[in-house]
């Protein structure tokens, strides 16, 4: 049976779709099929209103016995205490919230709850989206990122899981924003960006946790930090050094170098072109495109990520790019057994701890080549389904990596502490129509749309140093 929740949301679509009819009809009778439609939706609104009304009496009722002491009362949220109700009936109507607060701060934990609320019946549009790891992934960014980035990416959530706004959204990407009605407009114009829309947040790949083409561990390992702004500033130190003395003398200056790391987001940007026909099965296309936005994201961020130039290239840093600390093999172009070793023994005692090993699946498969009969215990493969560790560290796989394991100048594997590598997001994901297509022939029209996507994240190794102090070796091969 339907909530109350749910009736609300779908009157708010009812109430759409009847003006969306009103209009199409543009003051003239309506045909056969439009007349049957609006017969039945205005059957079916009054209908939720006599429910609605029967749902809401039964909430009042208890709620007058949870305040007489007759039901035991539920456990105040930490956003509820003593506060009137912050969150409108319908969660996804943006401009109620400001009805329902007295102040700033009202509105802004108005807009936390109502995100809160709409993540918990998030259902992602590519089915491969790992929904549970999605909804704790947004859940952690609206509770604990900065107050501004919390409030713009609340707002974003709401805004774009209005019924109404997927609505649009899904016209304006098949037929241009010429064909939407005021209502839609409106809805649209609520997260318009530099000239694109914002993408629902259950298609968009900043947000949703999608499996892609590209093996990639890097953001299970990564520190990540989300802004919506242009750029990140930090602080990170080598430490403190301590030392004993004797009693009643003047302590050592152990004041720490501290470094202001800072990172500007860098522009990534993908074309999916389609043809007309598809465009006109929007139902089709919203779960076609969040695939192959998912995947064209994955695999840049692992190519990016692993070997990205940096600021000046406008791209991001990567591992091998920031962290320059190596050790190289023991012969010319051949990965052997004792290059694990010389690996493991050039990473600092204090990164051992929290350390991973990361390469391509190729050296991995090299490494078990090593050992047939077990006696070196180089792997240590672990049951159900825990990844397996080398030399005792967790081994992941990341494809970016050099699989040309008998060329010079290959780097076959890094080790280090991956909190040291730091991603940061923007997140949000915006799309711009481009309304045709024209062949490069004869500069016609190919019978095509184009939707133009961009987003901006970037990284930054924290702790390059040298080789002594480098959070992160690598193995290359003579």
């Amino acid at each position: 049976m339907a909530t109350l929740a749910d009736l609300q949301s779908r009157q708010t679509e009812i109430r759409s779709r009847l003006q969306e009819i009103d209009a199409d009809a543009a003051g003239e009778r309506f045909a056969e099929a439009q007349t049957a439609e609006w017969n039945e939706l205005n059957d079916e609104f009054e209908r939720n209103i006599e429910l609605i009304k029967e749902l809401e009496a039964r909430a009042q009722r208890i709620d007058r016995l949870t305040s007489e002491g007759s039901v035991e009362k539920e456990p105040e949220s930490r956003y509820s205490r003593g506060r009137p109700k912050l969150v409108p009936d319908d969660a996804t109507d943006l401009a109620a919230y400001r009805t329902h607060a007295r102040d700033v701060d009202q509105l802004h934990d108005g807009y936390l709850e109502g995100a809160l609320s709409l993540i918990e019946q998030m259902q992602p549009a590519d089915a491969r989206a790992n929904r549970d790891a999605s909804k704790e992934r947004v859940d952690q960014l609206l509770r604990y990122t900065d107050k501004a980035d919390e409030r713009a990416l609340a707002r974003r959530i709401i805004a774009t899981s209005n019924p109404v706004y997927q609505r649009a959204f899904g016209k304006y990407v098949t037929s241009g924003k010429d064909f939407l009605t005021n209502e839609e407009s409106r809805a649209l114009s609520l997260t318009a960006g530099s000239g694109g829309y914002a993408v629902p947040y259950t298609l968009d790949p900043t947000v949703i946790i999608v499996s892609g083409g590209a093996r990639n561990p890097i953001r299970d390992l990564a520190r990540i930090e989300t802004i919506t702004g242009n750029n990140w500033i930090g602080i990170t130190s080598t430490g403190v050094t301590a030392s004993y003395s004797a009693a009643a003398t003047e302590t050592s200056d152990n004041a720490p170098t501290l470094v202001q790391p800072s990172l500007n987001v860098e522009k990534a940007q993908a074309f999916i072109p389609f043809d007309i026909e598809i465009g006109q099965d929007w139902g089709s296309l919203q779960s076609e495109m969040a695939r192959l936005l998912g995947d064209a994201k994955n695999r840049l961020e692992s190519t990016e990520f692993q070997g990205g130039l940096g600021h000046t290239s406008n791209a991001p840093q990567g591992l091998l790019v920031g962290a320059t600390a190596v050790v190289s093999s023991a012969t010319t172009a051949t990965f052997a057994v004792a290059d694990l070793y010389s690996l493991r023994n050039g990473l600092g005692q204090q990164w051992h701890d929290n350390a991973t090993i990361v390469g391509n699946r190729a050296a991995f498969d090299k490494v078990r080549q090593f050992d047939t009969a077990g006696g070196a215990s180089l792997w240590v493969q672990l049951q159900y389904g825990a990844p397996a560790t080398l030399l005792g560290y967790p081994a992941r796989e990341w494809s970016a990596y050099s699989s040309a394991l008998t060329t010079t100048g290959s780097t076959v594997l890094t080790i280090g502490d991956f909190s040291n590598f730091l991603i940061v997001d923007r997140v949000g994901m915006d799309v711009e129509l481009i309304p045709h297509l024209f062949s490069t022939a004869n500069n016609r029209p190919s019978g095509q749309r184009g939707l133009y996507c961009y987003w901006r994240n970037s990284s930054l190794v924290l702790t390059p140093g040298l080789q002594a102090n480098s959070a992160f070796v690598s193995l290359k091969l003579l």
